[in-house]
């Protein structure tokens, strides 16, 4: 057996060797560690929000904080203040506090059923400055299974509950819908009895079409003819009743017009004679009262005396003068 001299020139430079490996190996962990720190964004600016939550449910150092469902910080400190509620520190990159405002709001969020929880900022008025350091932004824990169960229930149970009623009502033999579907028994029987008394005159307007429509049909067919025949008659005769009607209108237009020479004539025989009527006048009541003379003295005479009578003394005599 062979024993390795410490001159043996293999461990000229194991020393060398083995420091720069160390060297090396630690070289390579820092560079691991810059990496990992940037990743995790160690390296970058932070700006420090916190929040007050009613309990830690769910609340851990370390948990991420997002924005729009992307990283941008992590929970620094989760601690019990003295109102035995949870202050929970957060440190968000400083690069994405132009989205962060004073009036933005950090929720409790779990990535599915069993996922990690997280911390989601929302919210904020675009119009607002962002958020400075040390801003206390409002918190709104995430519904956990029992929260929506509960949730759920409250939702439900009201629907359930007039499912319920609605049954009961529609069920209930007094109430309005049972007695409107009797109505509507009743009614549908009336509209049956009231088809059959429909079909029973129908069958009456058939008979009286087919029996008595023609007949009527023939009567009317006569009369039309009639007429026909009468307007045709009216028509071959209307010209010669026209032209006689133009005969008499002539005729009468004529008697008018010797009727109007006539009564011209009249007036001026009546205008020559108008002058000589005082005159005539007055020679009527000379004559007049000598026939009166006359009757008189043939009265008084013997022959005559007992046939006539004396004129009445009251009998005015005609007056010349009028």
């Amino acid at each position: 057996m062979k024993y390795l001299k410490d001159s043996d020139p293999r461990f000229r430079m194991l020393g060398w060797r083995a420091g720069s490996f160390a060297m090396l190996a630690l070289g390579l962990m820092v560079l691991l560690i810059v990496v990992l720190g940037i990743r995790q964004g160690y390296f970058v600016a932070k700006t420090r929000l916190n929040f007050v939550a009613e309990n830690g449910a769910g609340l851990l150092p370390g948990m991420q904080v997002r924005l729009s469902g992307f990283k941008i910080g992590v929970v620094d400190t989760v601690s019990l203040n003295e109102a035995a509620k949870v202050d929970v520190d957060m440190l968000v990159e400083t690069r994405y506090m132009k989205w962060v405002k004073p009036d933005s709001q950090a929720i409790l969020q779990q990535d599915g059923f069993l996922g990690d929880h997280f911390i989601e900022i929302v919210g904020g008025s675009p119009t607002l400055a962002p958020a400075e350091d040390g801003s206390k932004l409002n918190f709104a824990p995430a519904l956990g299974l029992a929260d929506i169960a509960l949730d759920l229930r409250q939702r439900i149970i009201p629907i359930i509950d007039s499912a319920q009623t609605t049954l009961d009502y529609v069920n209930d033999p007094r109430g309005e819908i049972r007695q409107t579907l009797v109505n509507l028994k009743e009614l549908s029987g009336e509209v049956r009895q009231t088809r059959a008394a429909l079909d029973q005159l129908l069958g009456k307007v058939d008979h009286v079409v087919g029996s008595e429509l023609p007949r009527t049909l023939q009567d009317a067919q006569k009369t039309l003819q009639r007429a026909d025949q009468t307007l045709a008659d009216v028509q071959v005769r209307l010209p010669s009743v026209l032209d006689q009607v133009d005969q008499t209108l002539g005729h009468a237009n004529d008697a008018a017009s010797e009727a109007a020479a006539l009564m011209g004539t009249a007036r001026r025989a009546m205008d020559e004679a108008a002058p000589r009527l005082p005159s005539l006048i007055r020679n009527g009541d000379s004559v007049v009262r000598t026939g009166r003379e006359l009757l008189d003295g043939a009265a008084q005479s013997w022959p005559l005396k007992n046939w006539m009578t004396p004129p009445s003394a009251s009998a005015p005599l005609p007056d010349s003068r009028q």
